[in-house]
């Protein structure tokens, strides 16, 4: 099933190159004692993110076990660090605000990069690349984003996805906008007919239409990139930098391609 999940996003890593100044990745695992400088807990990496947003992050067939890409790079970044892996699943319209006020050290779960989420938070190299897509059935007639005109269209609420379609109504698009609490929410919403379209990640949206036999296709894709990083808190220079180090020998070891496959 792993192999299955992952290989979704095996075309999205082209974001490996630029991680290449980051780190010669020889660094040795850090200790227990000197992780207490970067991390709320010493000797763990305590991870946020949002256990709902396949192939990314969710919950296998027992409905308690985390897997999912982001899962694969917090434990293989853990691993590298030395550290154990606490993952801490938070809901996203406040999974910011919880890496601010120390509940975890950084957020691993799809995090577009943004300029406004460059200025708040502490951003790491991007790791897998993305960008924010139209999703509708096979026999829609919607080839294009401005096609969305007198249409309904689900997005998961707060997600660059949501900002995207409200920058649109904002300039004149007259569509119906339909935000969730989940993306599973939104697909399953485009699945009843009870939508026209889904916005979403490129990497999402690959996941969903990753069966041959899929009832659904991508129509339009956004030219602005939002590739995907880890975020922290602003000020935490030492565990931005760890992060960058590790992600970076997670890389050149080839830890990253073997868990994308």
């Amino acid at each position: 099933m792993k192999k299955r999940i992952l290989s979704a996003v095996l075309a999205a890593m082209t974001a490996m190159a630029m991680l290449s100044g980051c780190g010669s990745g020889s660094e040795t695992a850090e200790s227990a004692e000197e992780s207490s400088e970067y991390t709320i807990k010493s000797g763990t990496l305590m991870v946020g993110l949002e256990i709902g947003y396949p192939p990314m992050e969710y919950f296998d067939e027992d409905g308690a076990t985390p897997i999912g890409f982001d899962v694969e790079v917090a434990t293989a970044l853990a691993e590298e660090l030395g550290l154990e892996l606490e993952l801490v699943d938070t809901a996203w319209d406040g999974i910011f605000a919880g890496v601010t006020t120390d509940k975890y050290d950084c957020i691993i779960s799809s995090v577009s990069y943004t300029e406004d989420r460059n200025s708040n938070y502490l951003l790491s190299s991007p790791y897998v690349a993305n960008a924010p897509v139209i999703v509708v059935p096979n026999d829609s007639e919607i080839a294009d984003i401005m096609d969305l005109e007198g249409k309904s269209v689900a997005v998961q609420m707060e997600t660059t996805a949501d900002y995207l379609i409200k920058e649109y109504i904002a300039d004149g698009l007259d569509t119906d906008l339909r935000q969730y609490e989940k993306v599973i929410n939104a697909f399953d919403e485009i699945k009843a007919g009870r939508v026209d379209a889904v916005c979403t990640d490129s990497v999402v949206a690959s996941y969903y239409l990753g069966d041959a036999a899929s009832d659904y296709k991508t129509v339009w894709q956004s030219e602005e990139k939002e590739p995907i990083v880890i975020c922290m808190k602003q000020g935490n220079d030492a565990l931005a930098e760890k992060i960058n180090e590790g992600m970076a020998a997670l890389f050149e070891n080839g830890t990253m391609a073997e868990r994308a496959v």
